[in-house]
């Protein structure tokens, strides 16, 4: 389902990538289509005193997300996808031709054992989340993810031309400037003043970037400032974790 064959590979500071055109592209104006609208999203406030982002969440940890999952035709298709044994495996010889080798190579039967396992425990392979960030100081600091996770994937949703008028969209790419910073497995945030932009991640259609969770793996959003638009205008994206 997706296609690994448009992708542009970077290794500094740690791997990451874009794939361009990574779906059918009326798949993805379908998944667009079917994008939640911000009734089903709780406002997420940082449980930290760092005050990590300011955004909206709809994940498979929410309460109503498989009931909304299941109204959807090619999401929810997508979704299975992300969960299948097929996936991992086409990821996986993706990734060991980039030379990034994270030894995902799991006896078919005993992924299929994993599966079951991680179904009668009610646990899922991945975290699939719908994030919504406004546009007006909407931000995400620089952060590493999680220790628990292994891969994360941003895939803009473009369903409104006036995000066009927005500048500062896409996921950055930070090296920390401090020693302090430079080790960071479990998921500190930097102040953006004491991290060095990369590159910035273009925010476009039917493109899907990957980064490798690393003790450096810093990325992050914003701060966005926009003023051109007088409606109220999202950052609109699904957020998939691949799971340790």
């Amino acid at each position: 389902m997706i296609n690994f064959n448009r992708s542009n590979f970077f290794y500094d500071p740690f791997p990451h990538c874009i794939l361009n055109d990574f779906l059918d592209n009326d798949i993805y104006e379908q998944m667009c289509t079917e994008y939640p609208d911000l009734s089903y999203f709780e406002e997420v406030e940082s449980k930290e005193s760092d005050n990590k982002f300011k955004k909206y969440r709809f994940s498979n940890s929410s309460e109503n997300f498989i009931k909304f999952i299941n109204t959807t035709t090619v999401t929810s298709r997508f979704y299975k996808y992300l969960n299948s044994d097929e996936f991992v495996q086409s990821l996986n010889n993706f990734l060991i031709s980039n030379q990034v080798d994270l030894r995902m190579n799991v006896k078919r039967s005993n992924k299929i054992k994993q599966i079951i396992k991680n179904f009668l425990f009610r646990k899922s392979i991945i975290d699939f989340e719908f994030s919504s960030i406004p546009i007006k100081n909407g931000y995400i600091l620089p952060h590493t993810d999680g220790g628990n996770k292994l891969i994360g994937f941003v895939i803009p949703i473009i369903d409104d031309e006036n995000i066009f008028k927005v500048e500062n969209l896409g996921t950055k790419i930070f090296k920390a400037k401090s020693n302090r910073y430079k080790y960071n497995f479990y998921n500190k945030t930097v102040p953006f003043e004491d991290a060095e932009l990369v590159r910035e991640l273009p925010f476009k259609k039917n493109q899907m970037s990957l980064h490798i969770k690393t003790f450096n793996s810093l990325h992050g959003v914003g701060p966005i400032i926009d003023l051109k638009n007088e409606k109220v205008v999202y950052r609109k994206s699904i957020s998939v974790f691949i799971l340790r």
